[in-house]
C-alpha cells in the first residue's frame, strides 16, 4: 500500500467532524469531476482548488484557517483514485 492511501485511510478515522466532512468533500469533487470527464489529475486539482478557496475563504474572517482542512480535502481525491 502506498503511503498516500494510507494516510488517506486514515484521515476517515480522525475524531474530528469538520475534518471527515473535508475528506468527503475532495472525494465528491473527485467524482462529480470524472462525471465531466476530466482526467485523474485535473479532479484532483479541482478538489485541493476547492480546498484552498475554502480557506481563503476562511482567512476573510468567515472561520478559522487550517492547513488539515486543505489536507483533507486534498486526501479525499487520493481516497477515490487508490481505492
Amino acid at each position: 500500500m502506498e503511503p498516500f492511501s494510507l494516510l488517506s485511510v486514515g484521515m476517515i478515522t480522525v475524531v474530528e467532524y469538520d475534518k471527515q466532512l473535508h475528506l468527503l468533500t475532495g472525494a465528491a469533487i473527485h467524482i462529480a469531476a470524472e462525471e465531466f470527464q476530466l482526467t485523474p489529475l485535473e479532479a484532483c486539482l479541482l478538489s485541493f482548488g476547492a480546498g484552498l478557496a475554502k480557506e481563503a475563504w476562511d482567512s476573510r474572517g468567515h472561520g478559522d484557517v487550517e492547513f488539515g482542512d486543505l489536507a483533507a480535502t486534498a486526501f479525499g481525491c487520493q481516497f477515490i483514485i487508490r481505492f
